[in-house]
C-alpha cells in the first residue's frame, strides 16, 4: 500500500493499468452556495447543531492521484484506472472536545452504504455544548472531529526465496530421481546450510508464510530434478535460486477524522448562521423547517406529517416540498410518516432545529447494500441473487432480486422496516457462473448486517 497525500492506494496485482483507493479525511457536505451545510441554533439554555459529512475523494482530487500515478508509472499502456476499495462504513461519530480536555460523542450515525458515504447529524445540545460548538465554527481548531470507523480488508504478500549451491545435492540423488525425493534433499540442504532459505512478509499469518515456503520448496525440487545428470551432466557448479510470492487479504479496522475547525477557518471561509431563531425570546418559540435528507421519489411514501402541539403540516408528493413550523425548542416533534403499501404509519419524535433534514430510520426506512464486486474480479461471469427482507416488528416483508453480469456489481435499495433500523433480518441465496460455464448454487443464509458483501 502506497499513500499519495493523504489517499492510500495500491496497484491491482491482475491488471497494472487499474488503482484501488481509500480517502483519507472525511469532508463536508456544500449548499448549493458552495459553503459547508452546517447550522446551529441557539435556543433558550441549548440549541441545535446540524451536520452534513461525506467519505470520498472530489473530482480534483482523482485527477490530482491520476496525474500522479501517470508520472510514477510512465510505462503503463493506458492511463491510469481508479477505483475505490471495496470497504463498509461501520459508524460515524461526532466527538466534541471540552474545556478540561475530556471528549464527549455528541451523536454517533450510519452513513450510506457506498461511496461518498454521506451522513447527517442532527444534535441537541445543552448550554455548555452549545458554547463549545461555537468554537469550531469559527475556525477553532482541535475542538469538534467527525470520525468514521470502517472495515475493509488489507492484501499482504509473502515472499519466499532459495538459493546456493547444490552441486553436492546433484552428486548424491541418482539420475532418475523423481520429484519427492529432491524435495527430501531440498529440505536437509536447508536444514544442514548448505543452501539459504529466507523469508519477508510483514504481518503475514502463520498459514499464509507455510504456503509460501511450501511452494518456494516445491519449486526448488523441480529445478534440482532438472540439474540431474542427463540434462547437465557436467556441472562444475549447479547454483539454484528460486522464489515463491503468495496473496492474501486480511481484515482490517480503519479510523478517518476531519477537524471541523479547518473546514470554517481562515479569511474567506463563509460560516453558518449562530444566533437565536428571529424574533424568537430565550426560551420561546422558533421557525423550525423540515425537509427530506434523501429521495423518496421511487418509496411507496403517501405523505409525511410534521406536528407538534396544535401545528401541523405535511410534505406531499410529487413534491415533497419543505415545510416550516413554528415550534417550543423544548418540546419534541412527531414526524408521521403514511405509506402507499396498505401498512400502518410510523412515527418518530425529532428535535426542533431551524434546519432539519429527515433521516430514512426516521421515516421507517431502512437501506441495504449489496456487493459482489469480489465474485466479479475471482473469475465469475454471472451472479443471480435473491435478497429478502423478513421482519420482526411492522415492516413490510420485501423481496429484491438482482442479475449482474455487466456493470460493477453492486446494488442498493431501501426497504419499509418502520424502525429507526433494520427491525429484522435479510435472508440471501445466489447463483453464480464461472467463466468455464460451472454453476454453483449458494444456499439461503440470514443476517442482521444491512450491508452484504459477496
Amino acid at each position: 500500500m502506497a499513500q499519495f497525500q493523504d489517499v492510500e492506494y495500491r496497484q491491482d496485482s491482475h491488471d497494472p493499468a487499474t488503482f484501488f483507493y481509500t480517502p483519507g479525511q472525511p469532508s463536508p457536505e456544500f449548499t448549493p452556495a458552495g459553503i459547508p451545510a452546517a447550522s446551529l441554533v441557539s435556543a433558550g439554555n441549548g440549541g441545535f447543531f446540524s451536520l452534513g459529512v461525506h467519505w470520498d475523494l472530489a473530482q480534483s482530487q482523482l485527477q490530482a492521484l491520476q496525474q500522479y500515478l501517470r508520472r510514477q508509472f510512465p510505462d503503463l499502456a493506458t492511463a491510469p484506472v481508479l477505483r475505490p476499495e471495496q470497504v463498509s462504513v461501520d459508524a460515524v461519530k461526532l466527538v466534541l472536545q471540552m474545556p478540561d480536555r475530556s471528549n464527549s460523542v455528541l451523536a454517533t450515525t450510519t452513513s450510506a452504504g457506498y461511496p461518498p458515504f454521506s451522513a447527517i447529524f442532527n444534535v441537541a445540545l445543552d448550554a455548555a455544548r452549545l458554547a463549545q460548538v461555537t468554537m469550531p465554527l469559527s475556525g477553532r481548531e482541535n475542538v469538534l472531529t467527525v470520525q468514521y470507523e470502517i472495515s475493509g480488508q488489507s492484501a499482504v504478500s509473502c515472499t519466499a526465496t532459495i538459493s546456493g549451491d547444490v552441486r553436492p545435492d546433484v552428486q548424491q540423488l541418482d539420475p532418475g530421481s523423481d520429484v519427492d525425493a529432491c524435495r527430501s534433499q531440498i529440505e536437509s540442504a536447508i536444514t544442514d546450510g548448505r543452501i539459504q532459505l529466507t523469508v519477508s512478509g510483514d504481518g503475514v499469518s502463520a498459514e499464509l508464510r507455510d504456503s509460501t515456503i511450501a511452494s518456494a520448496k516445491d519449486q526448488a525440487a523441480k529445478t534440482l530434478q532438472r540439474m540431474l545428470p542427463g540434462e547437465n551432466a557436467d556441472l562444475d557448479a549447479a547454483h539454484l535460486l528460486v522464489s515463491a510470492t503468495l496473496n492474501d487479504v486480511r481484515p482490517v479496522k480503519l479510523l478517518r477524522q476531519a477537524d471541523v475547525g479547518r473546514w470554517f477557518g481562515g479569511g474567506n471561509s463563509v460560516q453558518p448562521l449562530v444566533a437565536a431563531a428571529p424574533g424568537a425570546a430565550p426560551g420561546g418559540p422558533i421557525n423550525s423547517t423540515f425537509k427530506l435528507g434523501f429521495d423518496i421519489s421511487n418509496l411507496p411514501v403517501a405523505f409525511v406529517q410534521i406536528s407538534t402541539g396544535d401545528a401541523k403540516q405535511a410534505l406531499q408528493p410529487p413534491m415533497f416540498n419543505p415545510v416550516t413550523l413554528r415550534v417550543d425548542p423544548s418540546l419534541p416533534v412527531t414526524v408521521t410518516t403514511n405509506y402507499t403499501d396498505g401498512g400502518q404509519a410510523y412515527q418518530a419524535k425529532v428535535g426542533a432545529g431551524s434546519d432539519n433534514l429527515l433521516t430514512p430510520g426516521q421515516l421507517g426506512f431502512c437501506l441495504i447494500s449489496v456487493d459482489g464486486s469480489a465474485r466479479k474480479q475471482s473469475g465469475m461471469k454471472q451472479l443471480k441473487m435473491q435478497v429478502k427482507y423478513l421482519p420482526d416488528g411492522n415492516g413490510t416483508q420485501d423481496e429484491h432480486a438482482i442479475h449482474w453480469a455487466f456493470g460493477d456489481w453492486t446494488d442498493n435499495w431501501y426497504f419499509v422496516s418502520r424502525d429507526s433500523g433494520l427491525g429484522g433480518v435479510i435472508e440471501y441465496s445466489w447463483q453464480e457462473t464461472a467463466s468455464d460455464g460451472t454453476v454453483v448454487d449458494h444456499p439461503p443464509l440470514k443476517t442482521n448486517q444491512t450491508q452484504l458483501k459477496l
